[in-house]
Order: structure tokens, then sequence, then C-alpha cells
């Protein structure tokens, strides 16, 4: 587990906060939270920021609220960090203006956006803010980066569609930031990722209907997703599921910077994670939660556990009890 600041070790669920402070010491405090960022303010004598973070299985999330200034993601920073996560802001209070990829969307109270940290942006907040931010690796979101580079920077409206639904559930979530704890803010932070991926689906369909390979993508990933528990779940089953070549799956998930196998064993071993976190779950053997998870040598997926997760299974559902 790593914060944003250069990889350093972090629990699975920490909490911070911080009262007021002044320019300087926001420049400290946020320059370098996540990636590398410049800060600038018209008026750093008056400025006053303050900041609430969560971090909850690897994913970020951070209540900020702060007069008016600019946030602008270098290139040459870029260079120095090797970082690749996204980022989606949900305004809460005032406006601001997120630029990227040629794009800029003014959002308003209840809207969103999402950006690139592995690409230049910049935000602009002309007078006092507040946003609920989400930092957290490309690859955790399953969808196409091929798709998603299509709507950075794009206002995701709180006010029509799917937003109506979404947005409100994330307000919630930054009022309540304090309780995301334990196996149940890890569900709720995966309920999120799913209504995350709906919101930013819709916007996908609608500004690039006819990606081709961005669409047969999410729709292996779906499939994937809703198979987890079968242990005969491999390439070629997929293939034949969907009426293609191994070779033009295996190319479908290059083109993403992943492997099928790769993508099938992460999404086991999280669903697995969050069971053995579950406390109504606690009756369920090891094995038994790995078996639901598509795993069939416990012997395997122990050791797999324990690399990714830095600890065995059992000693993960103890630290959770």
């Amino acid at each position: 587990m790593f914060d944003g600041q250069g990889g350093h070790p972090m629990s699975p669920y920490s909490m911070e906060s911080h009262v007021s402070v002044g320019f300087d010491e926001w420049v400290r405090l946020v320059g370098n939270r996540f990636v590398p960022l410049a800060l600038t303010t018209g008026s750093p004598e008056t400025f006053i920021g303050t900041i609430r973070s969560r971090t909850i299985g690897g994913i970020c999330v951070t209540d900020i609220a702060a007069s008016s200034h600019s946030v602008h993601r270098l290139s040459q920073a870029i260079r120095r960090d090797r970082n690749d996560h996204l980022k989606l802001s949900l305004q809460l209070e005032g406006a601001g203006l997120v630029m990227q990829d040629g794009r800029s969307a003014q959002l308003n109270p209840g809207d969103a956006a999402i950006y690139d940290t592995s690409r230049p942006y910049t935000l602009e907040y002309g007078g006092p803010m507040r946003s609920l931010v989400m930092l957290f690796p490309h690859a955790m979101l399953g969808l196409s980066s091929s798709l998603v580079h299509t709507v950075t920077a794009t206002r995701l409206a709180g006010d029509s569609g799917i937003g109506r639904v979404i947005c409100p559930f994330m307000q919630h979530m930054a009022e309540n930031l304090d309780l995301l704890e334990g196996a149940g803010g890890s569900r709720i932070m995966h309920s999120a990722f799913e209504l995350i991926t709906a919101l930013l689906s819709a916007e996908i369909h609608a500004s690039a209907p006819n990606d081709e390979h961005g669409v047969a993508f999410e729709s292996v990933r779906m499939y994937i997703d809703s198979h987890l528990s079968d242990p005969d779940l491999n390439t070629d089953a997929i293939a034949r599921a969907h009426f293609v070549s191994t070779r033009q799956l295996q190319y479908l998930f290059q083109e993403e910077g992943l492997t099928v196998s790769g993508y099938i064993r992460s999404q086991r071993l999280e669903r697995c994670r969050m069971d053995l976190e579950d406390s109504a779950l606690q009756e369920r053997t090891v094995l038994q939660i790995a078996q639901a998870g598509g795993f069939v040598d416990l012997s395997h997926f122990s050791k797999l556990f324990k690399s990714t997760y830095g600890r065995s299974p059992r000693e993960h559902r103890l630290a959770h009890a």
C-alpha cells in the first residue's frame, strides 16, 4: 500500500486531519501529497486551507477546502514521478475549472471530473472552494485507458442523467469521511467505484460511441468480473465466450498494459481481501473464501495473497477482526 508522496507504505485504513493553515504550509501539505504539484495564489497573506484524508485499500479520499488558488501538474514533475494514477474531483462548494488534454470543464457543486496524473493538468479555483478528491491506480478503475482519456477534463454533471444518483452518494461519502473504515468502508469504496465506472461509461458512450476497442475491452472486463468464482475462467474460455481468438484477446489487454491472467488474478485477490475483512463472513474458512474467489489450491492462494498484501490471509483476517 502506498501514499502519493513517493511510494511510502501506508496502512490499508488510515485517517489524517489538519487544522486550517496558511499558504506556505498548504504548499508543504498538498504540493507533494499525491503527486508533485505547483500551487499558486493571488493572496498568499490571506490564504486559508483545510484538508482531511482517508486511505482505504489503496484509494486515497481527501476532503479539501481552501481559498482561491491554482494547481498545476507540470511536465517536468511527471518525468521525475512515475506514478500512474487517476484523480476524480467532485465539487462540493464553490466553482472550479479543470483543464487537461486540450479540454476544460467548469465544475459547480455536484459536478465531477476525472484527470490523469501521468499527463499535465491544471485546476483553477477563483474563490473559496471545497472538493472531494479520490486518487487511485488507473488499473483499479477497470475501464479502458484509451476510453478514459477521451473524457478527461469533461464535466460529469451531477444534475442530470445517472449523475443525479451517483454524485449525491459521493457527497454523502465526503460528509461521513470519518466513518469509512474496516470492511464496511472497503465495501462502500467498492460500491463507489462501481458507480464511478457507470458514470464514466455513460459519458464515454456519449462522446465516443464507435470506439470498438474500448467497447470490446469493457465487455470482456464485465464478463470476467461476473465469472471470478469459476475456477475454469481463463484466456481460452473468455475468448470462446466472445467469439475471438486467444491472440486477439491477449492483444486487447496488451493495449491496456495488462494481461488476461494478471487481471483475473488481481480481481480475484481483491474480492477475497474484502471477504476476509467482512465480519459477516467469519464463519467461512479461508479455504471457502478462496474457492468462492475462484482459487482451487489454498497454498497457492496464500502465497499470492501474501506477496500482494504483505501478510497471509489468516493474518489479514485477524488484523481486521
